[in-house]
């Protein structure tokens, strides 16, 4: 599905923003903390996290995997398991599910050993914009940091994030970086596959330059898009 087409979804679903606004929906909820650190909502698996996945009456199935680019892990006896997008705990229960129906009572438990390395593409009036990989979490600030820092002039009080929701639609927030710090300075989370955009100049009109900034996504984007 093209990256243009969720986009025209996405604002379509979103509170309409006043010809002249220059603001968009803030990133809200309990990632995002004014003036701090922020904590991050639990882990959902993604492509190359390793899981551990043990069995305590069936030691031949113990196995170490990695989720595909797809989403699965490729176990014994089951073949592949669809875990994307779920929490650990998620996963745990459809995989004993799936070897519930080949072994009795699997009671496996299953184990995150390594995260996957983050993968934010930061562009806009920044010294070196482009795709930013972390073994970290990253925040908006340390993903501008990745990227060399914004250029003089950066309005980084107007910063957008563009995110891919779990409906599969894409939706943009506003965040407010200030000068990377003090009392009202955000600094959020982010997630694999977001775009940060620094602007050089206020939005006359978010929607207007979305809209032409959908023509000239980065193509990384776009296959994670579906």
């Amino acid at each position: 599905m093209r990256l243009g087409w969720l986009f025209s979804i996405a604002l379509l679903v979103l509170v309409p923003l006043g010809g002249c606004a220059p603001s968009a929906p803030r990133l809200a909820g309990p990632g995002v903390f004014p003036g701090g650190v922020p904590i991050t909502d639990e882990h959902v698996l993604a492509p190359n996290d390793e899981l551990e996945v043990r069995f305590p009456f069936y030691a031949d199935l113990n196995d170490r995997v990695l989720v595909g680019p797809d989403g699965r892990l490729s176990l014994q006896l089951v073949n592949t398991v669809p875990v994307g997008g779920l929490t650990v705990a998620q996963a745990t229960r459809l995989i004993n599910e799936r070897y519930a129906g080949v072994i009795r009572e699997p009671q496996a438990t299953v184990t995150l050993r390594t995260y996957a390395p983050q993968q934010v593409f930061v562009d806009g009036w920044v010294n070196n914009p482009g795709l930013v990989r972390s073994d970290v979490p990253l925040t908006v600030s340390r993903a501008l940091a990745q990227a060399g820092g914004a250029k003089s002039g950066a309005h980084t009080d107007h910063i957008l994030v563009l995110r891919r929701g779990s409906d599969g639609k894409l939706y943009y927030y506003e965040v407010t970086l200030g000068n990377y710090g003090g009392a009202g300075a955000e600094d959020p989370l982010l997630k694999s596959y977001d775009v940060v955009y620094v602007p050089q100049t206020v939005f006359a009109s978010v929607s207007d330059f979305l809209a032409n900034y959908v023509r000239n996504a980065p193509l990384y984007f776009q296959y994670t898009i579906r």
